[in-house]
Parts: C-alpha cells; structure tokens; sequence
C-alpha cells in the first residue's frame, strides 16, 4: 500500500494552497479518507477518499468546501506536465462514454471536475466498472461502493464546516503587519487566537503519538536501539510530526508577533519528540522485561505487548 496515500488526497484540492488533513476517517469499502483543511486559511476546505488497483493506480474523488466534486487518479511512474490539459474518455459498464477534460496538478496526478447531476457524476454513481482512456491507453477499475461513499463525502463536507486546522502563514505576512495597539479588545483576541492555535497543537500532538505507538509496537521487541525505534517509528509518522512542528512555530510566532527561525524550532521539536519516544521505548521494554521474569510462560496464542498511545 502506497504511503503517500494522504499526499494524494490532499493534491485533489483545486486551489494553490496546500491542505493539512486528514481529519476524521471515512471508509466506505474499499475507499478511505477524511476531511482537510486550508494550510493557508486553517479553514476546511475538502473532504477527500481514495482506493489503490492492481494497475498501480489510485483513484481519488473529493468534494471541496462550496460542494463541488473531482475524481482523479494518480500513478507513481506517470510523466506528465503539470498544468497541461488533456482529452480523455472515462467509458462506464462499456456503453456509456462521457468526453472530459483532465486537469494535470502533478507529474502523477490529473483531476476531472465532476459536475453534481451531470451524466458524469450519475454514470460514476451506478457503475460497474470504469475505463480511462487516453489515445491508445486503457486503465481499467471497478467501481465498487460509489453509489454509498458519495453519500458518506457529502456529509463528511456538510459537517466539517466549521473545522479547524493549523495556520501556515507567511513570513511576509507578519513583516508587513503593523503594530497593534495594546487595548482591551486586541488582546482579548490575542489570547482568544492562542487558545485555538494551542488546541489544535494539543489535537495534532495526540494524532502524532497515537500514530508512533501504532507503528513502534512492532518494533519493541527487536534488537534495535531505542533511538532507531524511535526514528522509524518518527519517519512512518512524518507528516504527523511535521504538522506538529508547524502548529508550535504558528504558537512561537504569535506570541513574538514576528518570524521565528522556522528550521530551528523544527529541528527543536523533532528532538524532542525523538527523546519522549526513546523514554518510552525503554519504559515499555523495561515492562515487558520485568513482565517474563515475575509470570509463568504464557499459553500458546498470547497477546502481544504495546507501546502505550500516550507517548
């Protein structure tokens, strides 16, 4: 299974900035996704699901936050040119062929606008099997669970109105800002945007460590360093541990009211997420040490231990 699954889903938004995400877990057979954010704005901006073929394609279909859909697919070894257009058929069922034209957003990725009640959204909807074609290429997929993973994204847009996610402004931003004044009203909203950005820290950090326990525990009881636990664990959880470093550079340059040294207080907050895992690496391996010497063996088919989610 592809890793950059999130990557993906979140270059279906048809807008320049980038989108921090997902929220949320939609899984409707074989699609899985959730809700994303503006990274520019921390306003929702999509909710997005995708599903891999054995073509070693990945198709994508988002719905954006004024209700407007995409489907898309994307393939590691395609070379295309970002920007272009292309022609393209999508053939439902082999009888019904619906002409569209594909947005190139990456090198592996198009997008096609999909239009609510067009032929296009209602052919995809009832499908069996859809056919992309291109000149002398034919990909083909099984449409499986459209008729109630469009449903799932609509409510999924419908309900992540008023969702929040992490704010990356830019340098220039807070450069060109001139200084407030220090009244009652300005400071009230100060500490009122610090408690918003704070919690968002506080969400993401909990996602981060929940996703480094799940991915650690198998590695606990190998023979590796708890340092180079820790940075697998860190590595497979990256776009985790990036958004919280992001989320306490927003926090540090809120509070100075000015740019901070960004890769700084990156590499800052990685090492200090690397020594609470390490921490906890060696504290769950001490437990589990201490674990076989005070029981009997356990019976065959016994539980394995787990990194705990708090780390």
């Amino acid at each position: 299974m592809l890793r950059g699954v999130v990557l993906a889903s979140s270059l279906l938004l048809a807008l320049p900035a980038h989108a921090a995400g997902p929220y949320g877990k939609i899984v409707v057979g074989n699609w899985s996704g959730g809700a994303f954010t503006n990274d520019a704005t921390g306003a929702f901006s999509h909710c997005a699901v995708n599903a891999g073929y054995r073509n070693g394609t990945r198709m994508l279909t988002s719905i954006t936050a004024d209700f407007k859909w995409l489907i898309g697919f994307a393939h590691p070894n395609w070379r295309l040119k970002p920007g272009a257009r292309l022609n393209l058929q999508l053939v439902f069922d082999r009888s019904s062929r619906v002409d569209v034209t594909a947005d190139v957003k990456t090198a592996s990725l198009l997008t096609i606008a999909m239009p609510d009640d067009s032929q296009l959204i209602n052919a995809f909807r009832r499908g069996s099997y859809l056919e992309l074609v291109a000149n002398d290429q034919r990909l083909t997929f099984a449409l499986t669970s459209t008729g109630e993973m469009l449903p799932a994204l609509a409510a999924c847009a419908r309900q992540s109105a008023s969702l929040r996610g992490p704010v990356n402004p830019s340098a220039g931003q807070y450069a060109a800002r001139p200084p407030e004044a220090d009244t009652p009203a300005s400071s009230q909203a100060r500490a009122e945007k610090k408690a918003v950005l704070e919690k968002t820290r506080d969400l993401i950090r909990v996602k981060m460590m929940t996703c480094i326990g799940r991915e650690g525990t198998p590695m606990l009881a190998t023979d590796e360093k708890a340092e180079v636990v820790a940075k697998a664990a860190m590595i497979f959880c990256k776009a985790d541990v990036d958004a919280l470093a992001q989320a306490i550079i927003e926090i540090q340059e809120h509070d100075a009211n000015r740019p901070v040294d960004r890769e700084a207080v990156r590499r800052a907050a990685a090492q200090s997420i690397q020594d609470v895992v390490v921490a906890q690496i060696v504290k769950s391996r001490g437990e589990m040490l201490n674990r076989r010497n005070q029981q009997p063996p356990a019976p065959t088919g016994g539980g394995r231990p787990a990194m705990s989610p708090s780390i």
